[in-house]
């Protein structure tokens, strides 16, 4: 029944029809939708991390989303559904290695942190750590099942590496609070204070010089620093094809 349905949908989507029902069935069965989230989410990872490679391969990604966008304006569903599986296949060999690097750096932060707390630790010190580490073990399962799903699952592995780069976030969280715990002095509940009560703390503590931290804390929050956004940049400039009315 499963395989009935989705060549159904395949079908429908790769026909020339004009109306919307085939153009909304592109998007539901072949995941560009989700494309725009991955390709978007992947922003501020790719300034923050990313080698000139790997930025040009991101810009080369987010090229080939705009094609397909025109591609699916002027209705050329089977074109365009080509792209949207090109577009996935090149996100998942850069979603896995800007993945790696940010479990190396989320899981060194975090040896040095413990390293530095050791003899000296304040009330929220091992709980902040262990929360952590904890984060880390799961983006590292999610990482390993992605790599584990079957090769032509192209979404499904997009899913848990998302689903891993979100943690990873979370976990570099942690990183800021236990620096400004032990080295930036501050007391109060760090983690309910909002963005820019810690971005101060950052500079207060640490210096404006001091761009590792403040990069962390903006990745964190899916924010490009230092750098104007990629993502946002390209699709500024992007124009939308005219449609020819007959």
């Amino acid at each position: 029944m499963r395989t009935f349905l989705f060549s159904f949908l395949s079908f429908l989507c790769l026909t020339s029809g004009k109306g919307n029902y085939a153009n909304g069935n592109l998007q539901v069965a072949f995941g560009a939708e989700e494309n725009y989230l991955l390709v978007r989410s992947l922003d501020s990872s790719i300034i923050h991390l990313g080698s000139p490679e790997e930025k040009k391969e991101y810009q080369e990604i987010i090229d080939e989303y705009l094609r397909f966008k025109s591609l699916h304006i002027q209705g050329k569903y089977g074109d365009a559904y080509l792209v949207v599986r090109s577009t996935q296949f090149k996100l998942i060999q850069l979603y896995d290695k800007i993945l790696t690097k940010n479990l190396d750096l989320i899981r060194s932060e975090l040896i040095l942190l413990g390293g530095k707390s050791r003899d000296k630790e304040k009330t929220q010190t091992r709980a902040f750590l262990r929360l952590a580490l904890r984060d880390v073990s799961e983006a590292e399962q999610k990482l390993v099942m992605a790599r584990n799903t079957r090769p032509l699952l192209y979404l499904l592995k997009l899913r848990e590496m998302l689903f891993s780069l979100k943690i990873l976030k979370h976990a570099g969280k942690f990183v800021i609070f236990l620096n400004l715990l032990h080295d930036g002095k501050f007391m109060d509940s760090i983690e309910f204070s909002d963005f820019d009560s810690i971005e101060s703390e950052l500079i207060r503590g640490f210096g404006k010089g001091n761009n590792k931290l403040l990069a962390l804390h903006y990745d964190n929050s899916f924010l490009p620093f230092g750098e104007e956004s990629i993502y946002e940049s390209m699709m500024t400039n992007y124009k939308a094809p005219e449609i020819k009315k007959d």
